[in-house]
């Protein structure tokens, strides 16, 4: 059987192609449902390699594409759509974008697509000449910005057969995590009223606005009453009317996070009271609208054990001292106090600390840096023991879809990084297809898991 070394060493006559592969996503950044270019040159770069491509049904940028016979099948989630307005130049120190307005990779995507690219590669190989058995699925999946590429995925059974899914993100460290990310869902609120002359007969009138207004404070004072993790957040549409003018409709579009689906749905229940409040008060209807959501990504201490193994022995990346000025010009944009807060989560000295983060984080580091974003990964790991951790791919103290995770995207830092993250996909997925005790192990664990916590997926409107 070959080992693993073998097939590491081999991925170093890939990284040619999953650079280039990257540069062509951040090059040709599309946003979340837009995403035709990128999907289509990732299903030609997997057949040219004698990869098996079969799309989504429904889904024209999702597709899976698959390599090998057998149990067991091992699927790697890969993404590549982009961020509107973050158009950035790659090797400015300030925001410079290369086209206003237009979209850019300030998430990282195109770094995500392309190790997951390259680990799928990676596995290919030691398929072909390793002697072992089994199947590696790379995964297409469009519409992770909003939060229901991989859910839509889920409902169309793309990821049926699959015995555990590897994932990662672009970010700031190299860390494992057991579970991650919080619960959302995403509801727009409609409200409708009656339209009046403002001075003359404000009494014949019913305010849609007004009721978007009082939905606003009942919110604000809901917040004390939520558990500490939960996140209420909301943008309001008047309508467009001038004030003369009482609006007969308006609205608002709030996402509720939590640390569970389960908490989402019941702090749902009361917004939609809070709601349901504001139109009694002022004479107006409300009709609600479910936009998309996810769930968090469900815990497996297994895969985090095994991703973890990796991470600490496959050689984090080295920078060149080029790239540490670049990193450390970059934080000249970032607050100080967000920079140090970050450095002292990492236990990084304020003083000496480097630009760029090194090493891989303890189990203590990486139980304080949470992920208090959300992902539809999540709904993929309620389906299937799943592993997820970041690499460092911007300097410390960067924050996700901003202009300089962007240029990061496009530069050497973040290239290094996804080709450490590529290896250590293409490691846990030697370790899961070599190992069964390994495999079954956290497939246990998530039948535990998953047991108590039962697949309830937001649906969509």
């Amino acid at each position: 059987m070959m080992s693993k070394q073998e097939m590491l060493s081999a991925m170093d006559q890939m990284d040619p192609e999953v650079l280039a592969v990257s540069r062509e996503l951040w090059n040709h950044p599309e946003t979340s449902g837009e995403e035709q270019y990128s999907a289509d040159f990732l299903r030609s770069v997997l057949r040219k390699n004698g990869f098996a491509v079969t799309d989504v049904p429904g889904m024209p940028h999702a597709f899976r594409a698959e390599y090998g016979t057998g149990a067991p099948v091992i699927g790697i989630l890969g993404e590549y759509d982009a961020l509107p307005g973050l158009s950035q130049d790659a090797s400015a120190t300030r925001h410079q974008p290369l086209r206003e307005g237009a979209p850019g990779h300030g998430c990282g995507h195109n770094l995500l697509g392309g190790a997951s690219l390259g680990a799928a590669l990676g596995l290919k190989y030691m398929l072909e000449h390793g002697g072992v058995s089994g199947t590696v699925r790379f995964y297409g999946c469009p519409g992770e910005e909003t939060l229901d590429g991989k859910t839509h995925m889920v409902a169309a059974h793309a990821f049926d057969g699959c015995d555990a899914a590897l994932s990662w993100h672009p970010m700031t460290s190299n860390t494992p995590y057991t579970g991650a990310y919080l619960a959302n869902a995403s509801v727009r609120f409609y409200f409708k009223g009656k339209t009046a002359h403002a001075s003359f007969s404000p009494h014949l009138g019913r305010s849609a606005l007004d009721a978007v207004e009082l939905m606003s404070v009942g919110a604000n004072y809901l917040r004390e009453h939520v558990i500490d993790k939960a996140r209420i957040h909301y943008t309001t549409d008047s309508g467009g009317f001038t004030p003369n003018i009482v609006p007969d409709r308006a609205e608002s579009w709030y996402y509720v996070r939590a640390p569970r689906i389960s908490d989402v749905y019941g702090i749902l229940d009361r917004l939609k009271d809070v709601a349901r409040g504001a139109a009694l008060m002022t004479g107006t209807t409300v009709e609600f609208k479910t936009v998309s959501g996810c769930c968090e990504m469900l815990p497996n201490r297994v895969m985090e054990k095994i991703t973890r193994n990796n991470m600490e022995t496959i050689p984090t990346p080295v920078y060149t001292e080029a790239e540490e000025r670049f990193a450390a010009e970059l934080l000249k944009n970032i607050p100080p106090e967000q920079l140090a807060r970050e450095r002292e989560t990492y236990g990084c000295d304020a003083d000496s600390a480097p630009a760029i983060f090194r090493g891989v984080s303890d189990y203590e580091t990486a139980r304080r840096a949470e992920l208090p974003g959300s992902s539809d990964s999540g709904d993929v790991s309620y389906n299937m023991p799943m592993s997820l951790f970041t690499a460092a791919c911007a300097p410390l103290g960067a924050t996700s879809h901003t202009w300089i995770i962007t240029a990061c995207a496009g530069s050497g830092i973040g290239e290094k990084g996804m080709l450490y993250a590529a290896r250590v996909l293409a490691g846990t997925g030697y370790d899961l297809l070599t190992d069964g005790a390994s495999l079954k192990a956290a497939q246990e664990e998530f039948r535990k898991v998953s047991a108590t916590h039962p697949y309830t997926p937001i649906q969509a409107d």
